[in-house]
């Protein structure tokens, strides 16, 4: 056990440390300098941000300076097109990591009691409904119900589906505040970003399928 998880954490922490490392990292403190930074590979704009974004978790990015970054980059249409497949690719590679990368060993021993709540929602019926109710509610950290995900061999179609639909009011939303900035849309924006999240969450609140997280055991 100690053996296994000593090689685990070499070889994923030489991996982090090696990416994050890399002269080709930012290392962005702002979506500005996210802006700058792509917008400089000219044509391949778009491209480098997809590319950066499916290992973004490689790389450490803070998740909202990339959300708001594509609506400044691309504007309201393409920032939308673009934060999709690039929230697509990463949830792709998170669950090729759960599936391929250890996932189910580390949710066996690292995943504590949410991680064990989550595996088991997931694993019931109405798996689709319920991966996008851990999708559009924002309390749910998007990289580990990945992995969980790819973890416990989700249908990988319904995963593709209930992610895409999960993704698209937040994708939407963030788009929409990042093009309003400085504008008197401003203010319209948190409220269009606020009805993204919050009527999920009040609706999941509602249904009760916050109980049966809860009581998983």
């Amino acid at each position: 056990m100690f053996l296994r998880l000593a090689m685990y954490v070499a070889v994923v922490g030489a991996i982090f440390y090696f990416v994050y490392q890399s002269p080709y990292n930012p290392h962005p403190e702002s979506a500005e300098d996210i802006r700058r930074w792509v917008a400089g590979f000219g044509t391949m704009a778009p491209l480098m941000y997809v590319g950066v974004y499916t290992i973004r978790p490689l790389l450490l990015f803070p998740t909202l300076i990339l959300n708001l970054s594509a609506g400044v980059l691309f504007g309201p249409c393409w920032g939308v097109l673009f934060l999709l497949m690039g929230g697509m690719g990463c949830a792709s590679f998170c669950y090729l990591w759960g599936r391929f990368g250890g996932g189910r060993w580390l949710l066996e021993n690292f995943g504590g009691q949410w991680g064990e709540r989550l595996r088991d929602y997931l694993v019931g019926s109405n798996s689709f409904t319920k991966l996008l109710w851990l999708r559009t509610v924002p309390i749910f950290p998007y990289d580990p119900v990945s992995i969980i995900a790819g973890s416990v061999g989700f249908d990988v179609k319904k995963y593709i589906g209930a992610t895409f639909l999960g993704m698209l009011p937040g994708a939407i939303a963030y788009n929409f505040l990042a093009g309003s900035v400085g504008t008197n849309k401003f203010s319209f924006a948190v409220v269009v970003l606020f009805i993204a999240f919050g009527v999920p969450f009040y609706w999941w609140r509602r249904s009760g399928e916050c109980k049966k997280i809860r009581e998983r055991q």
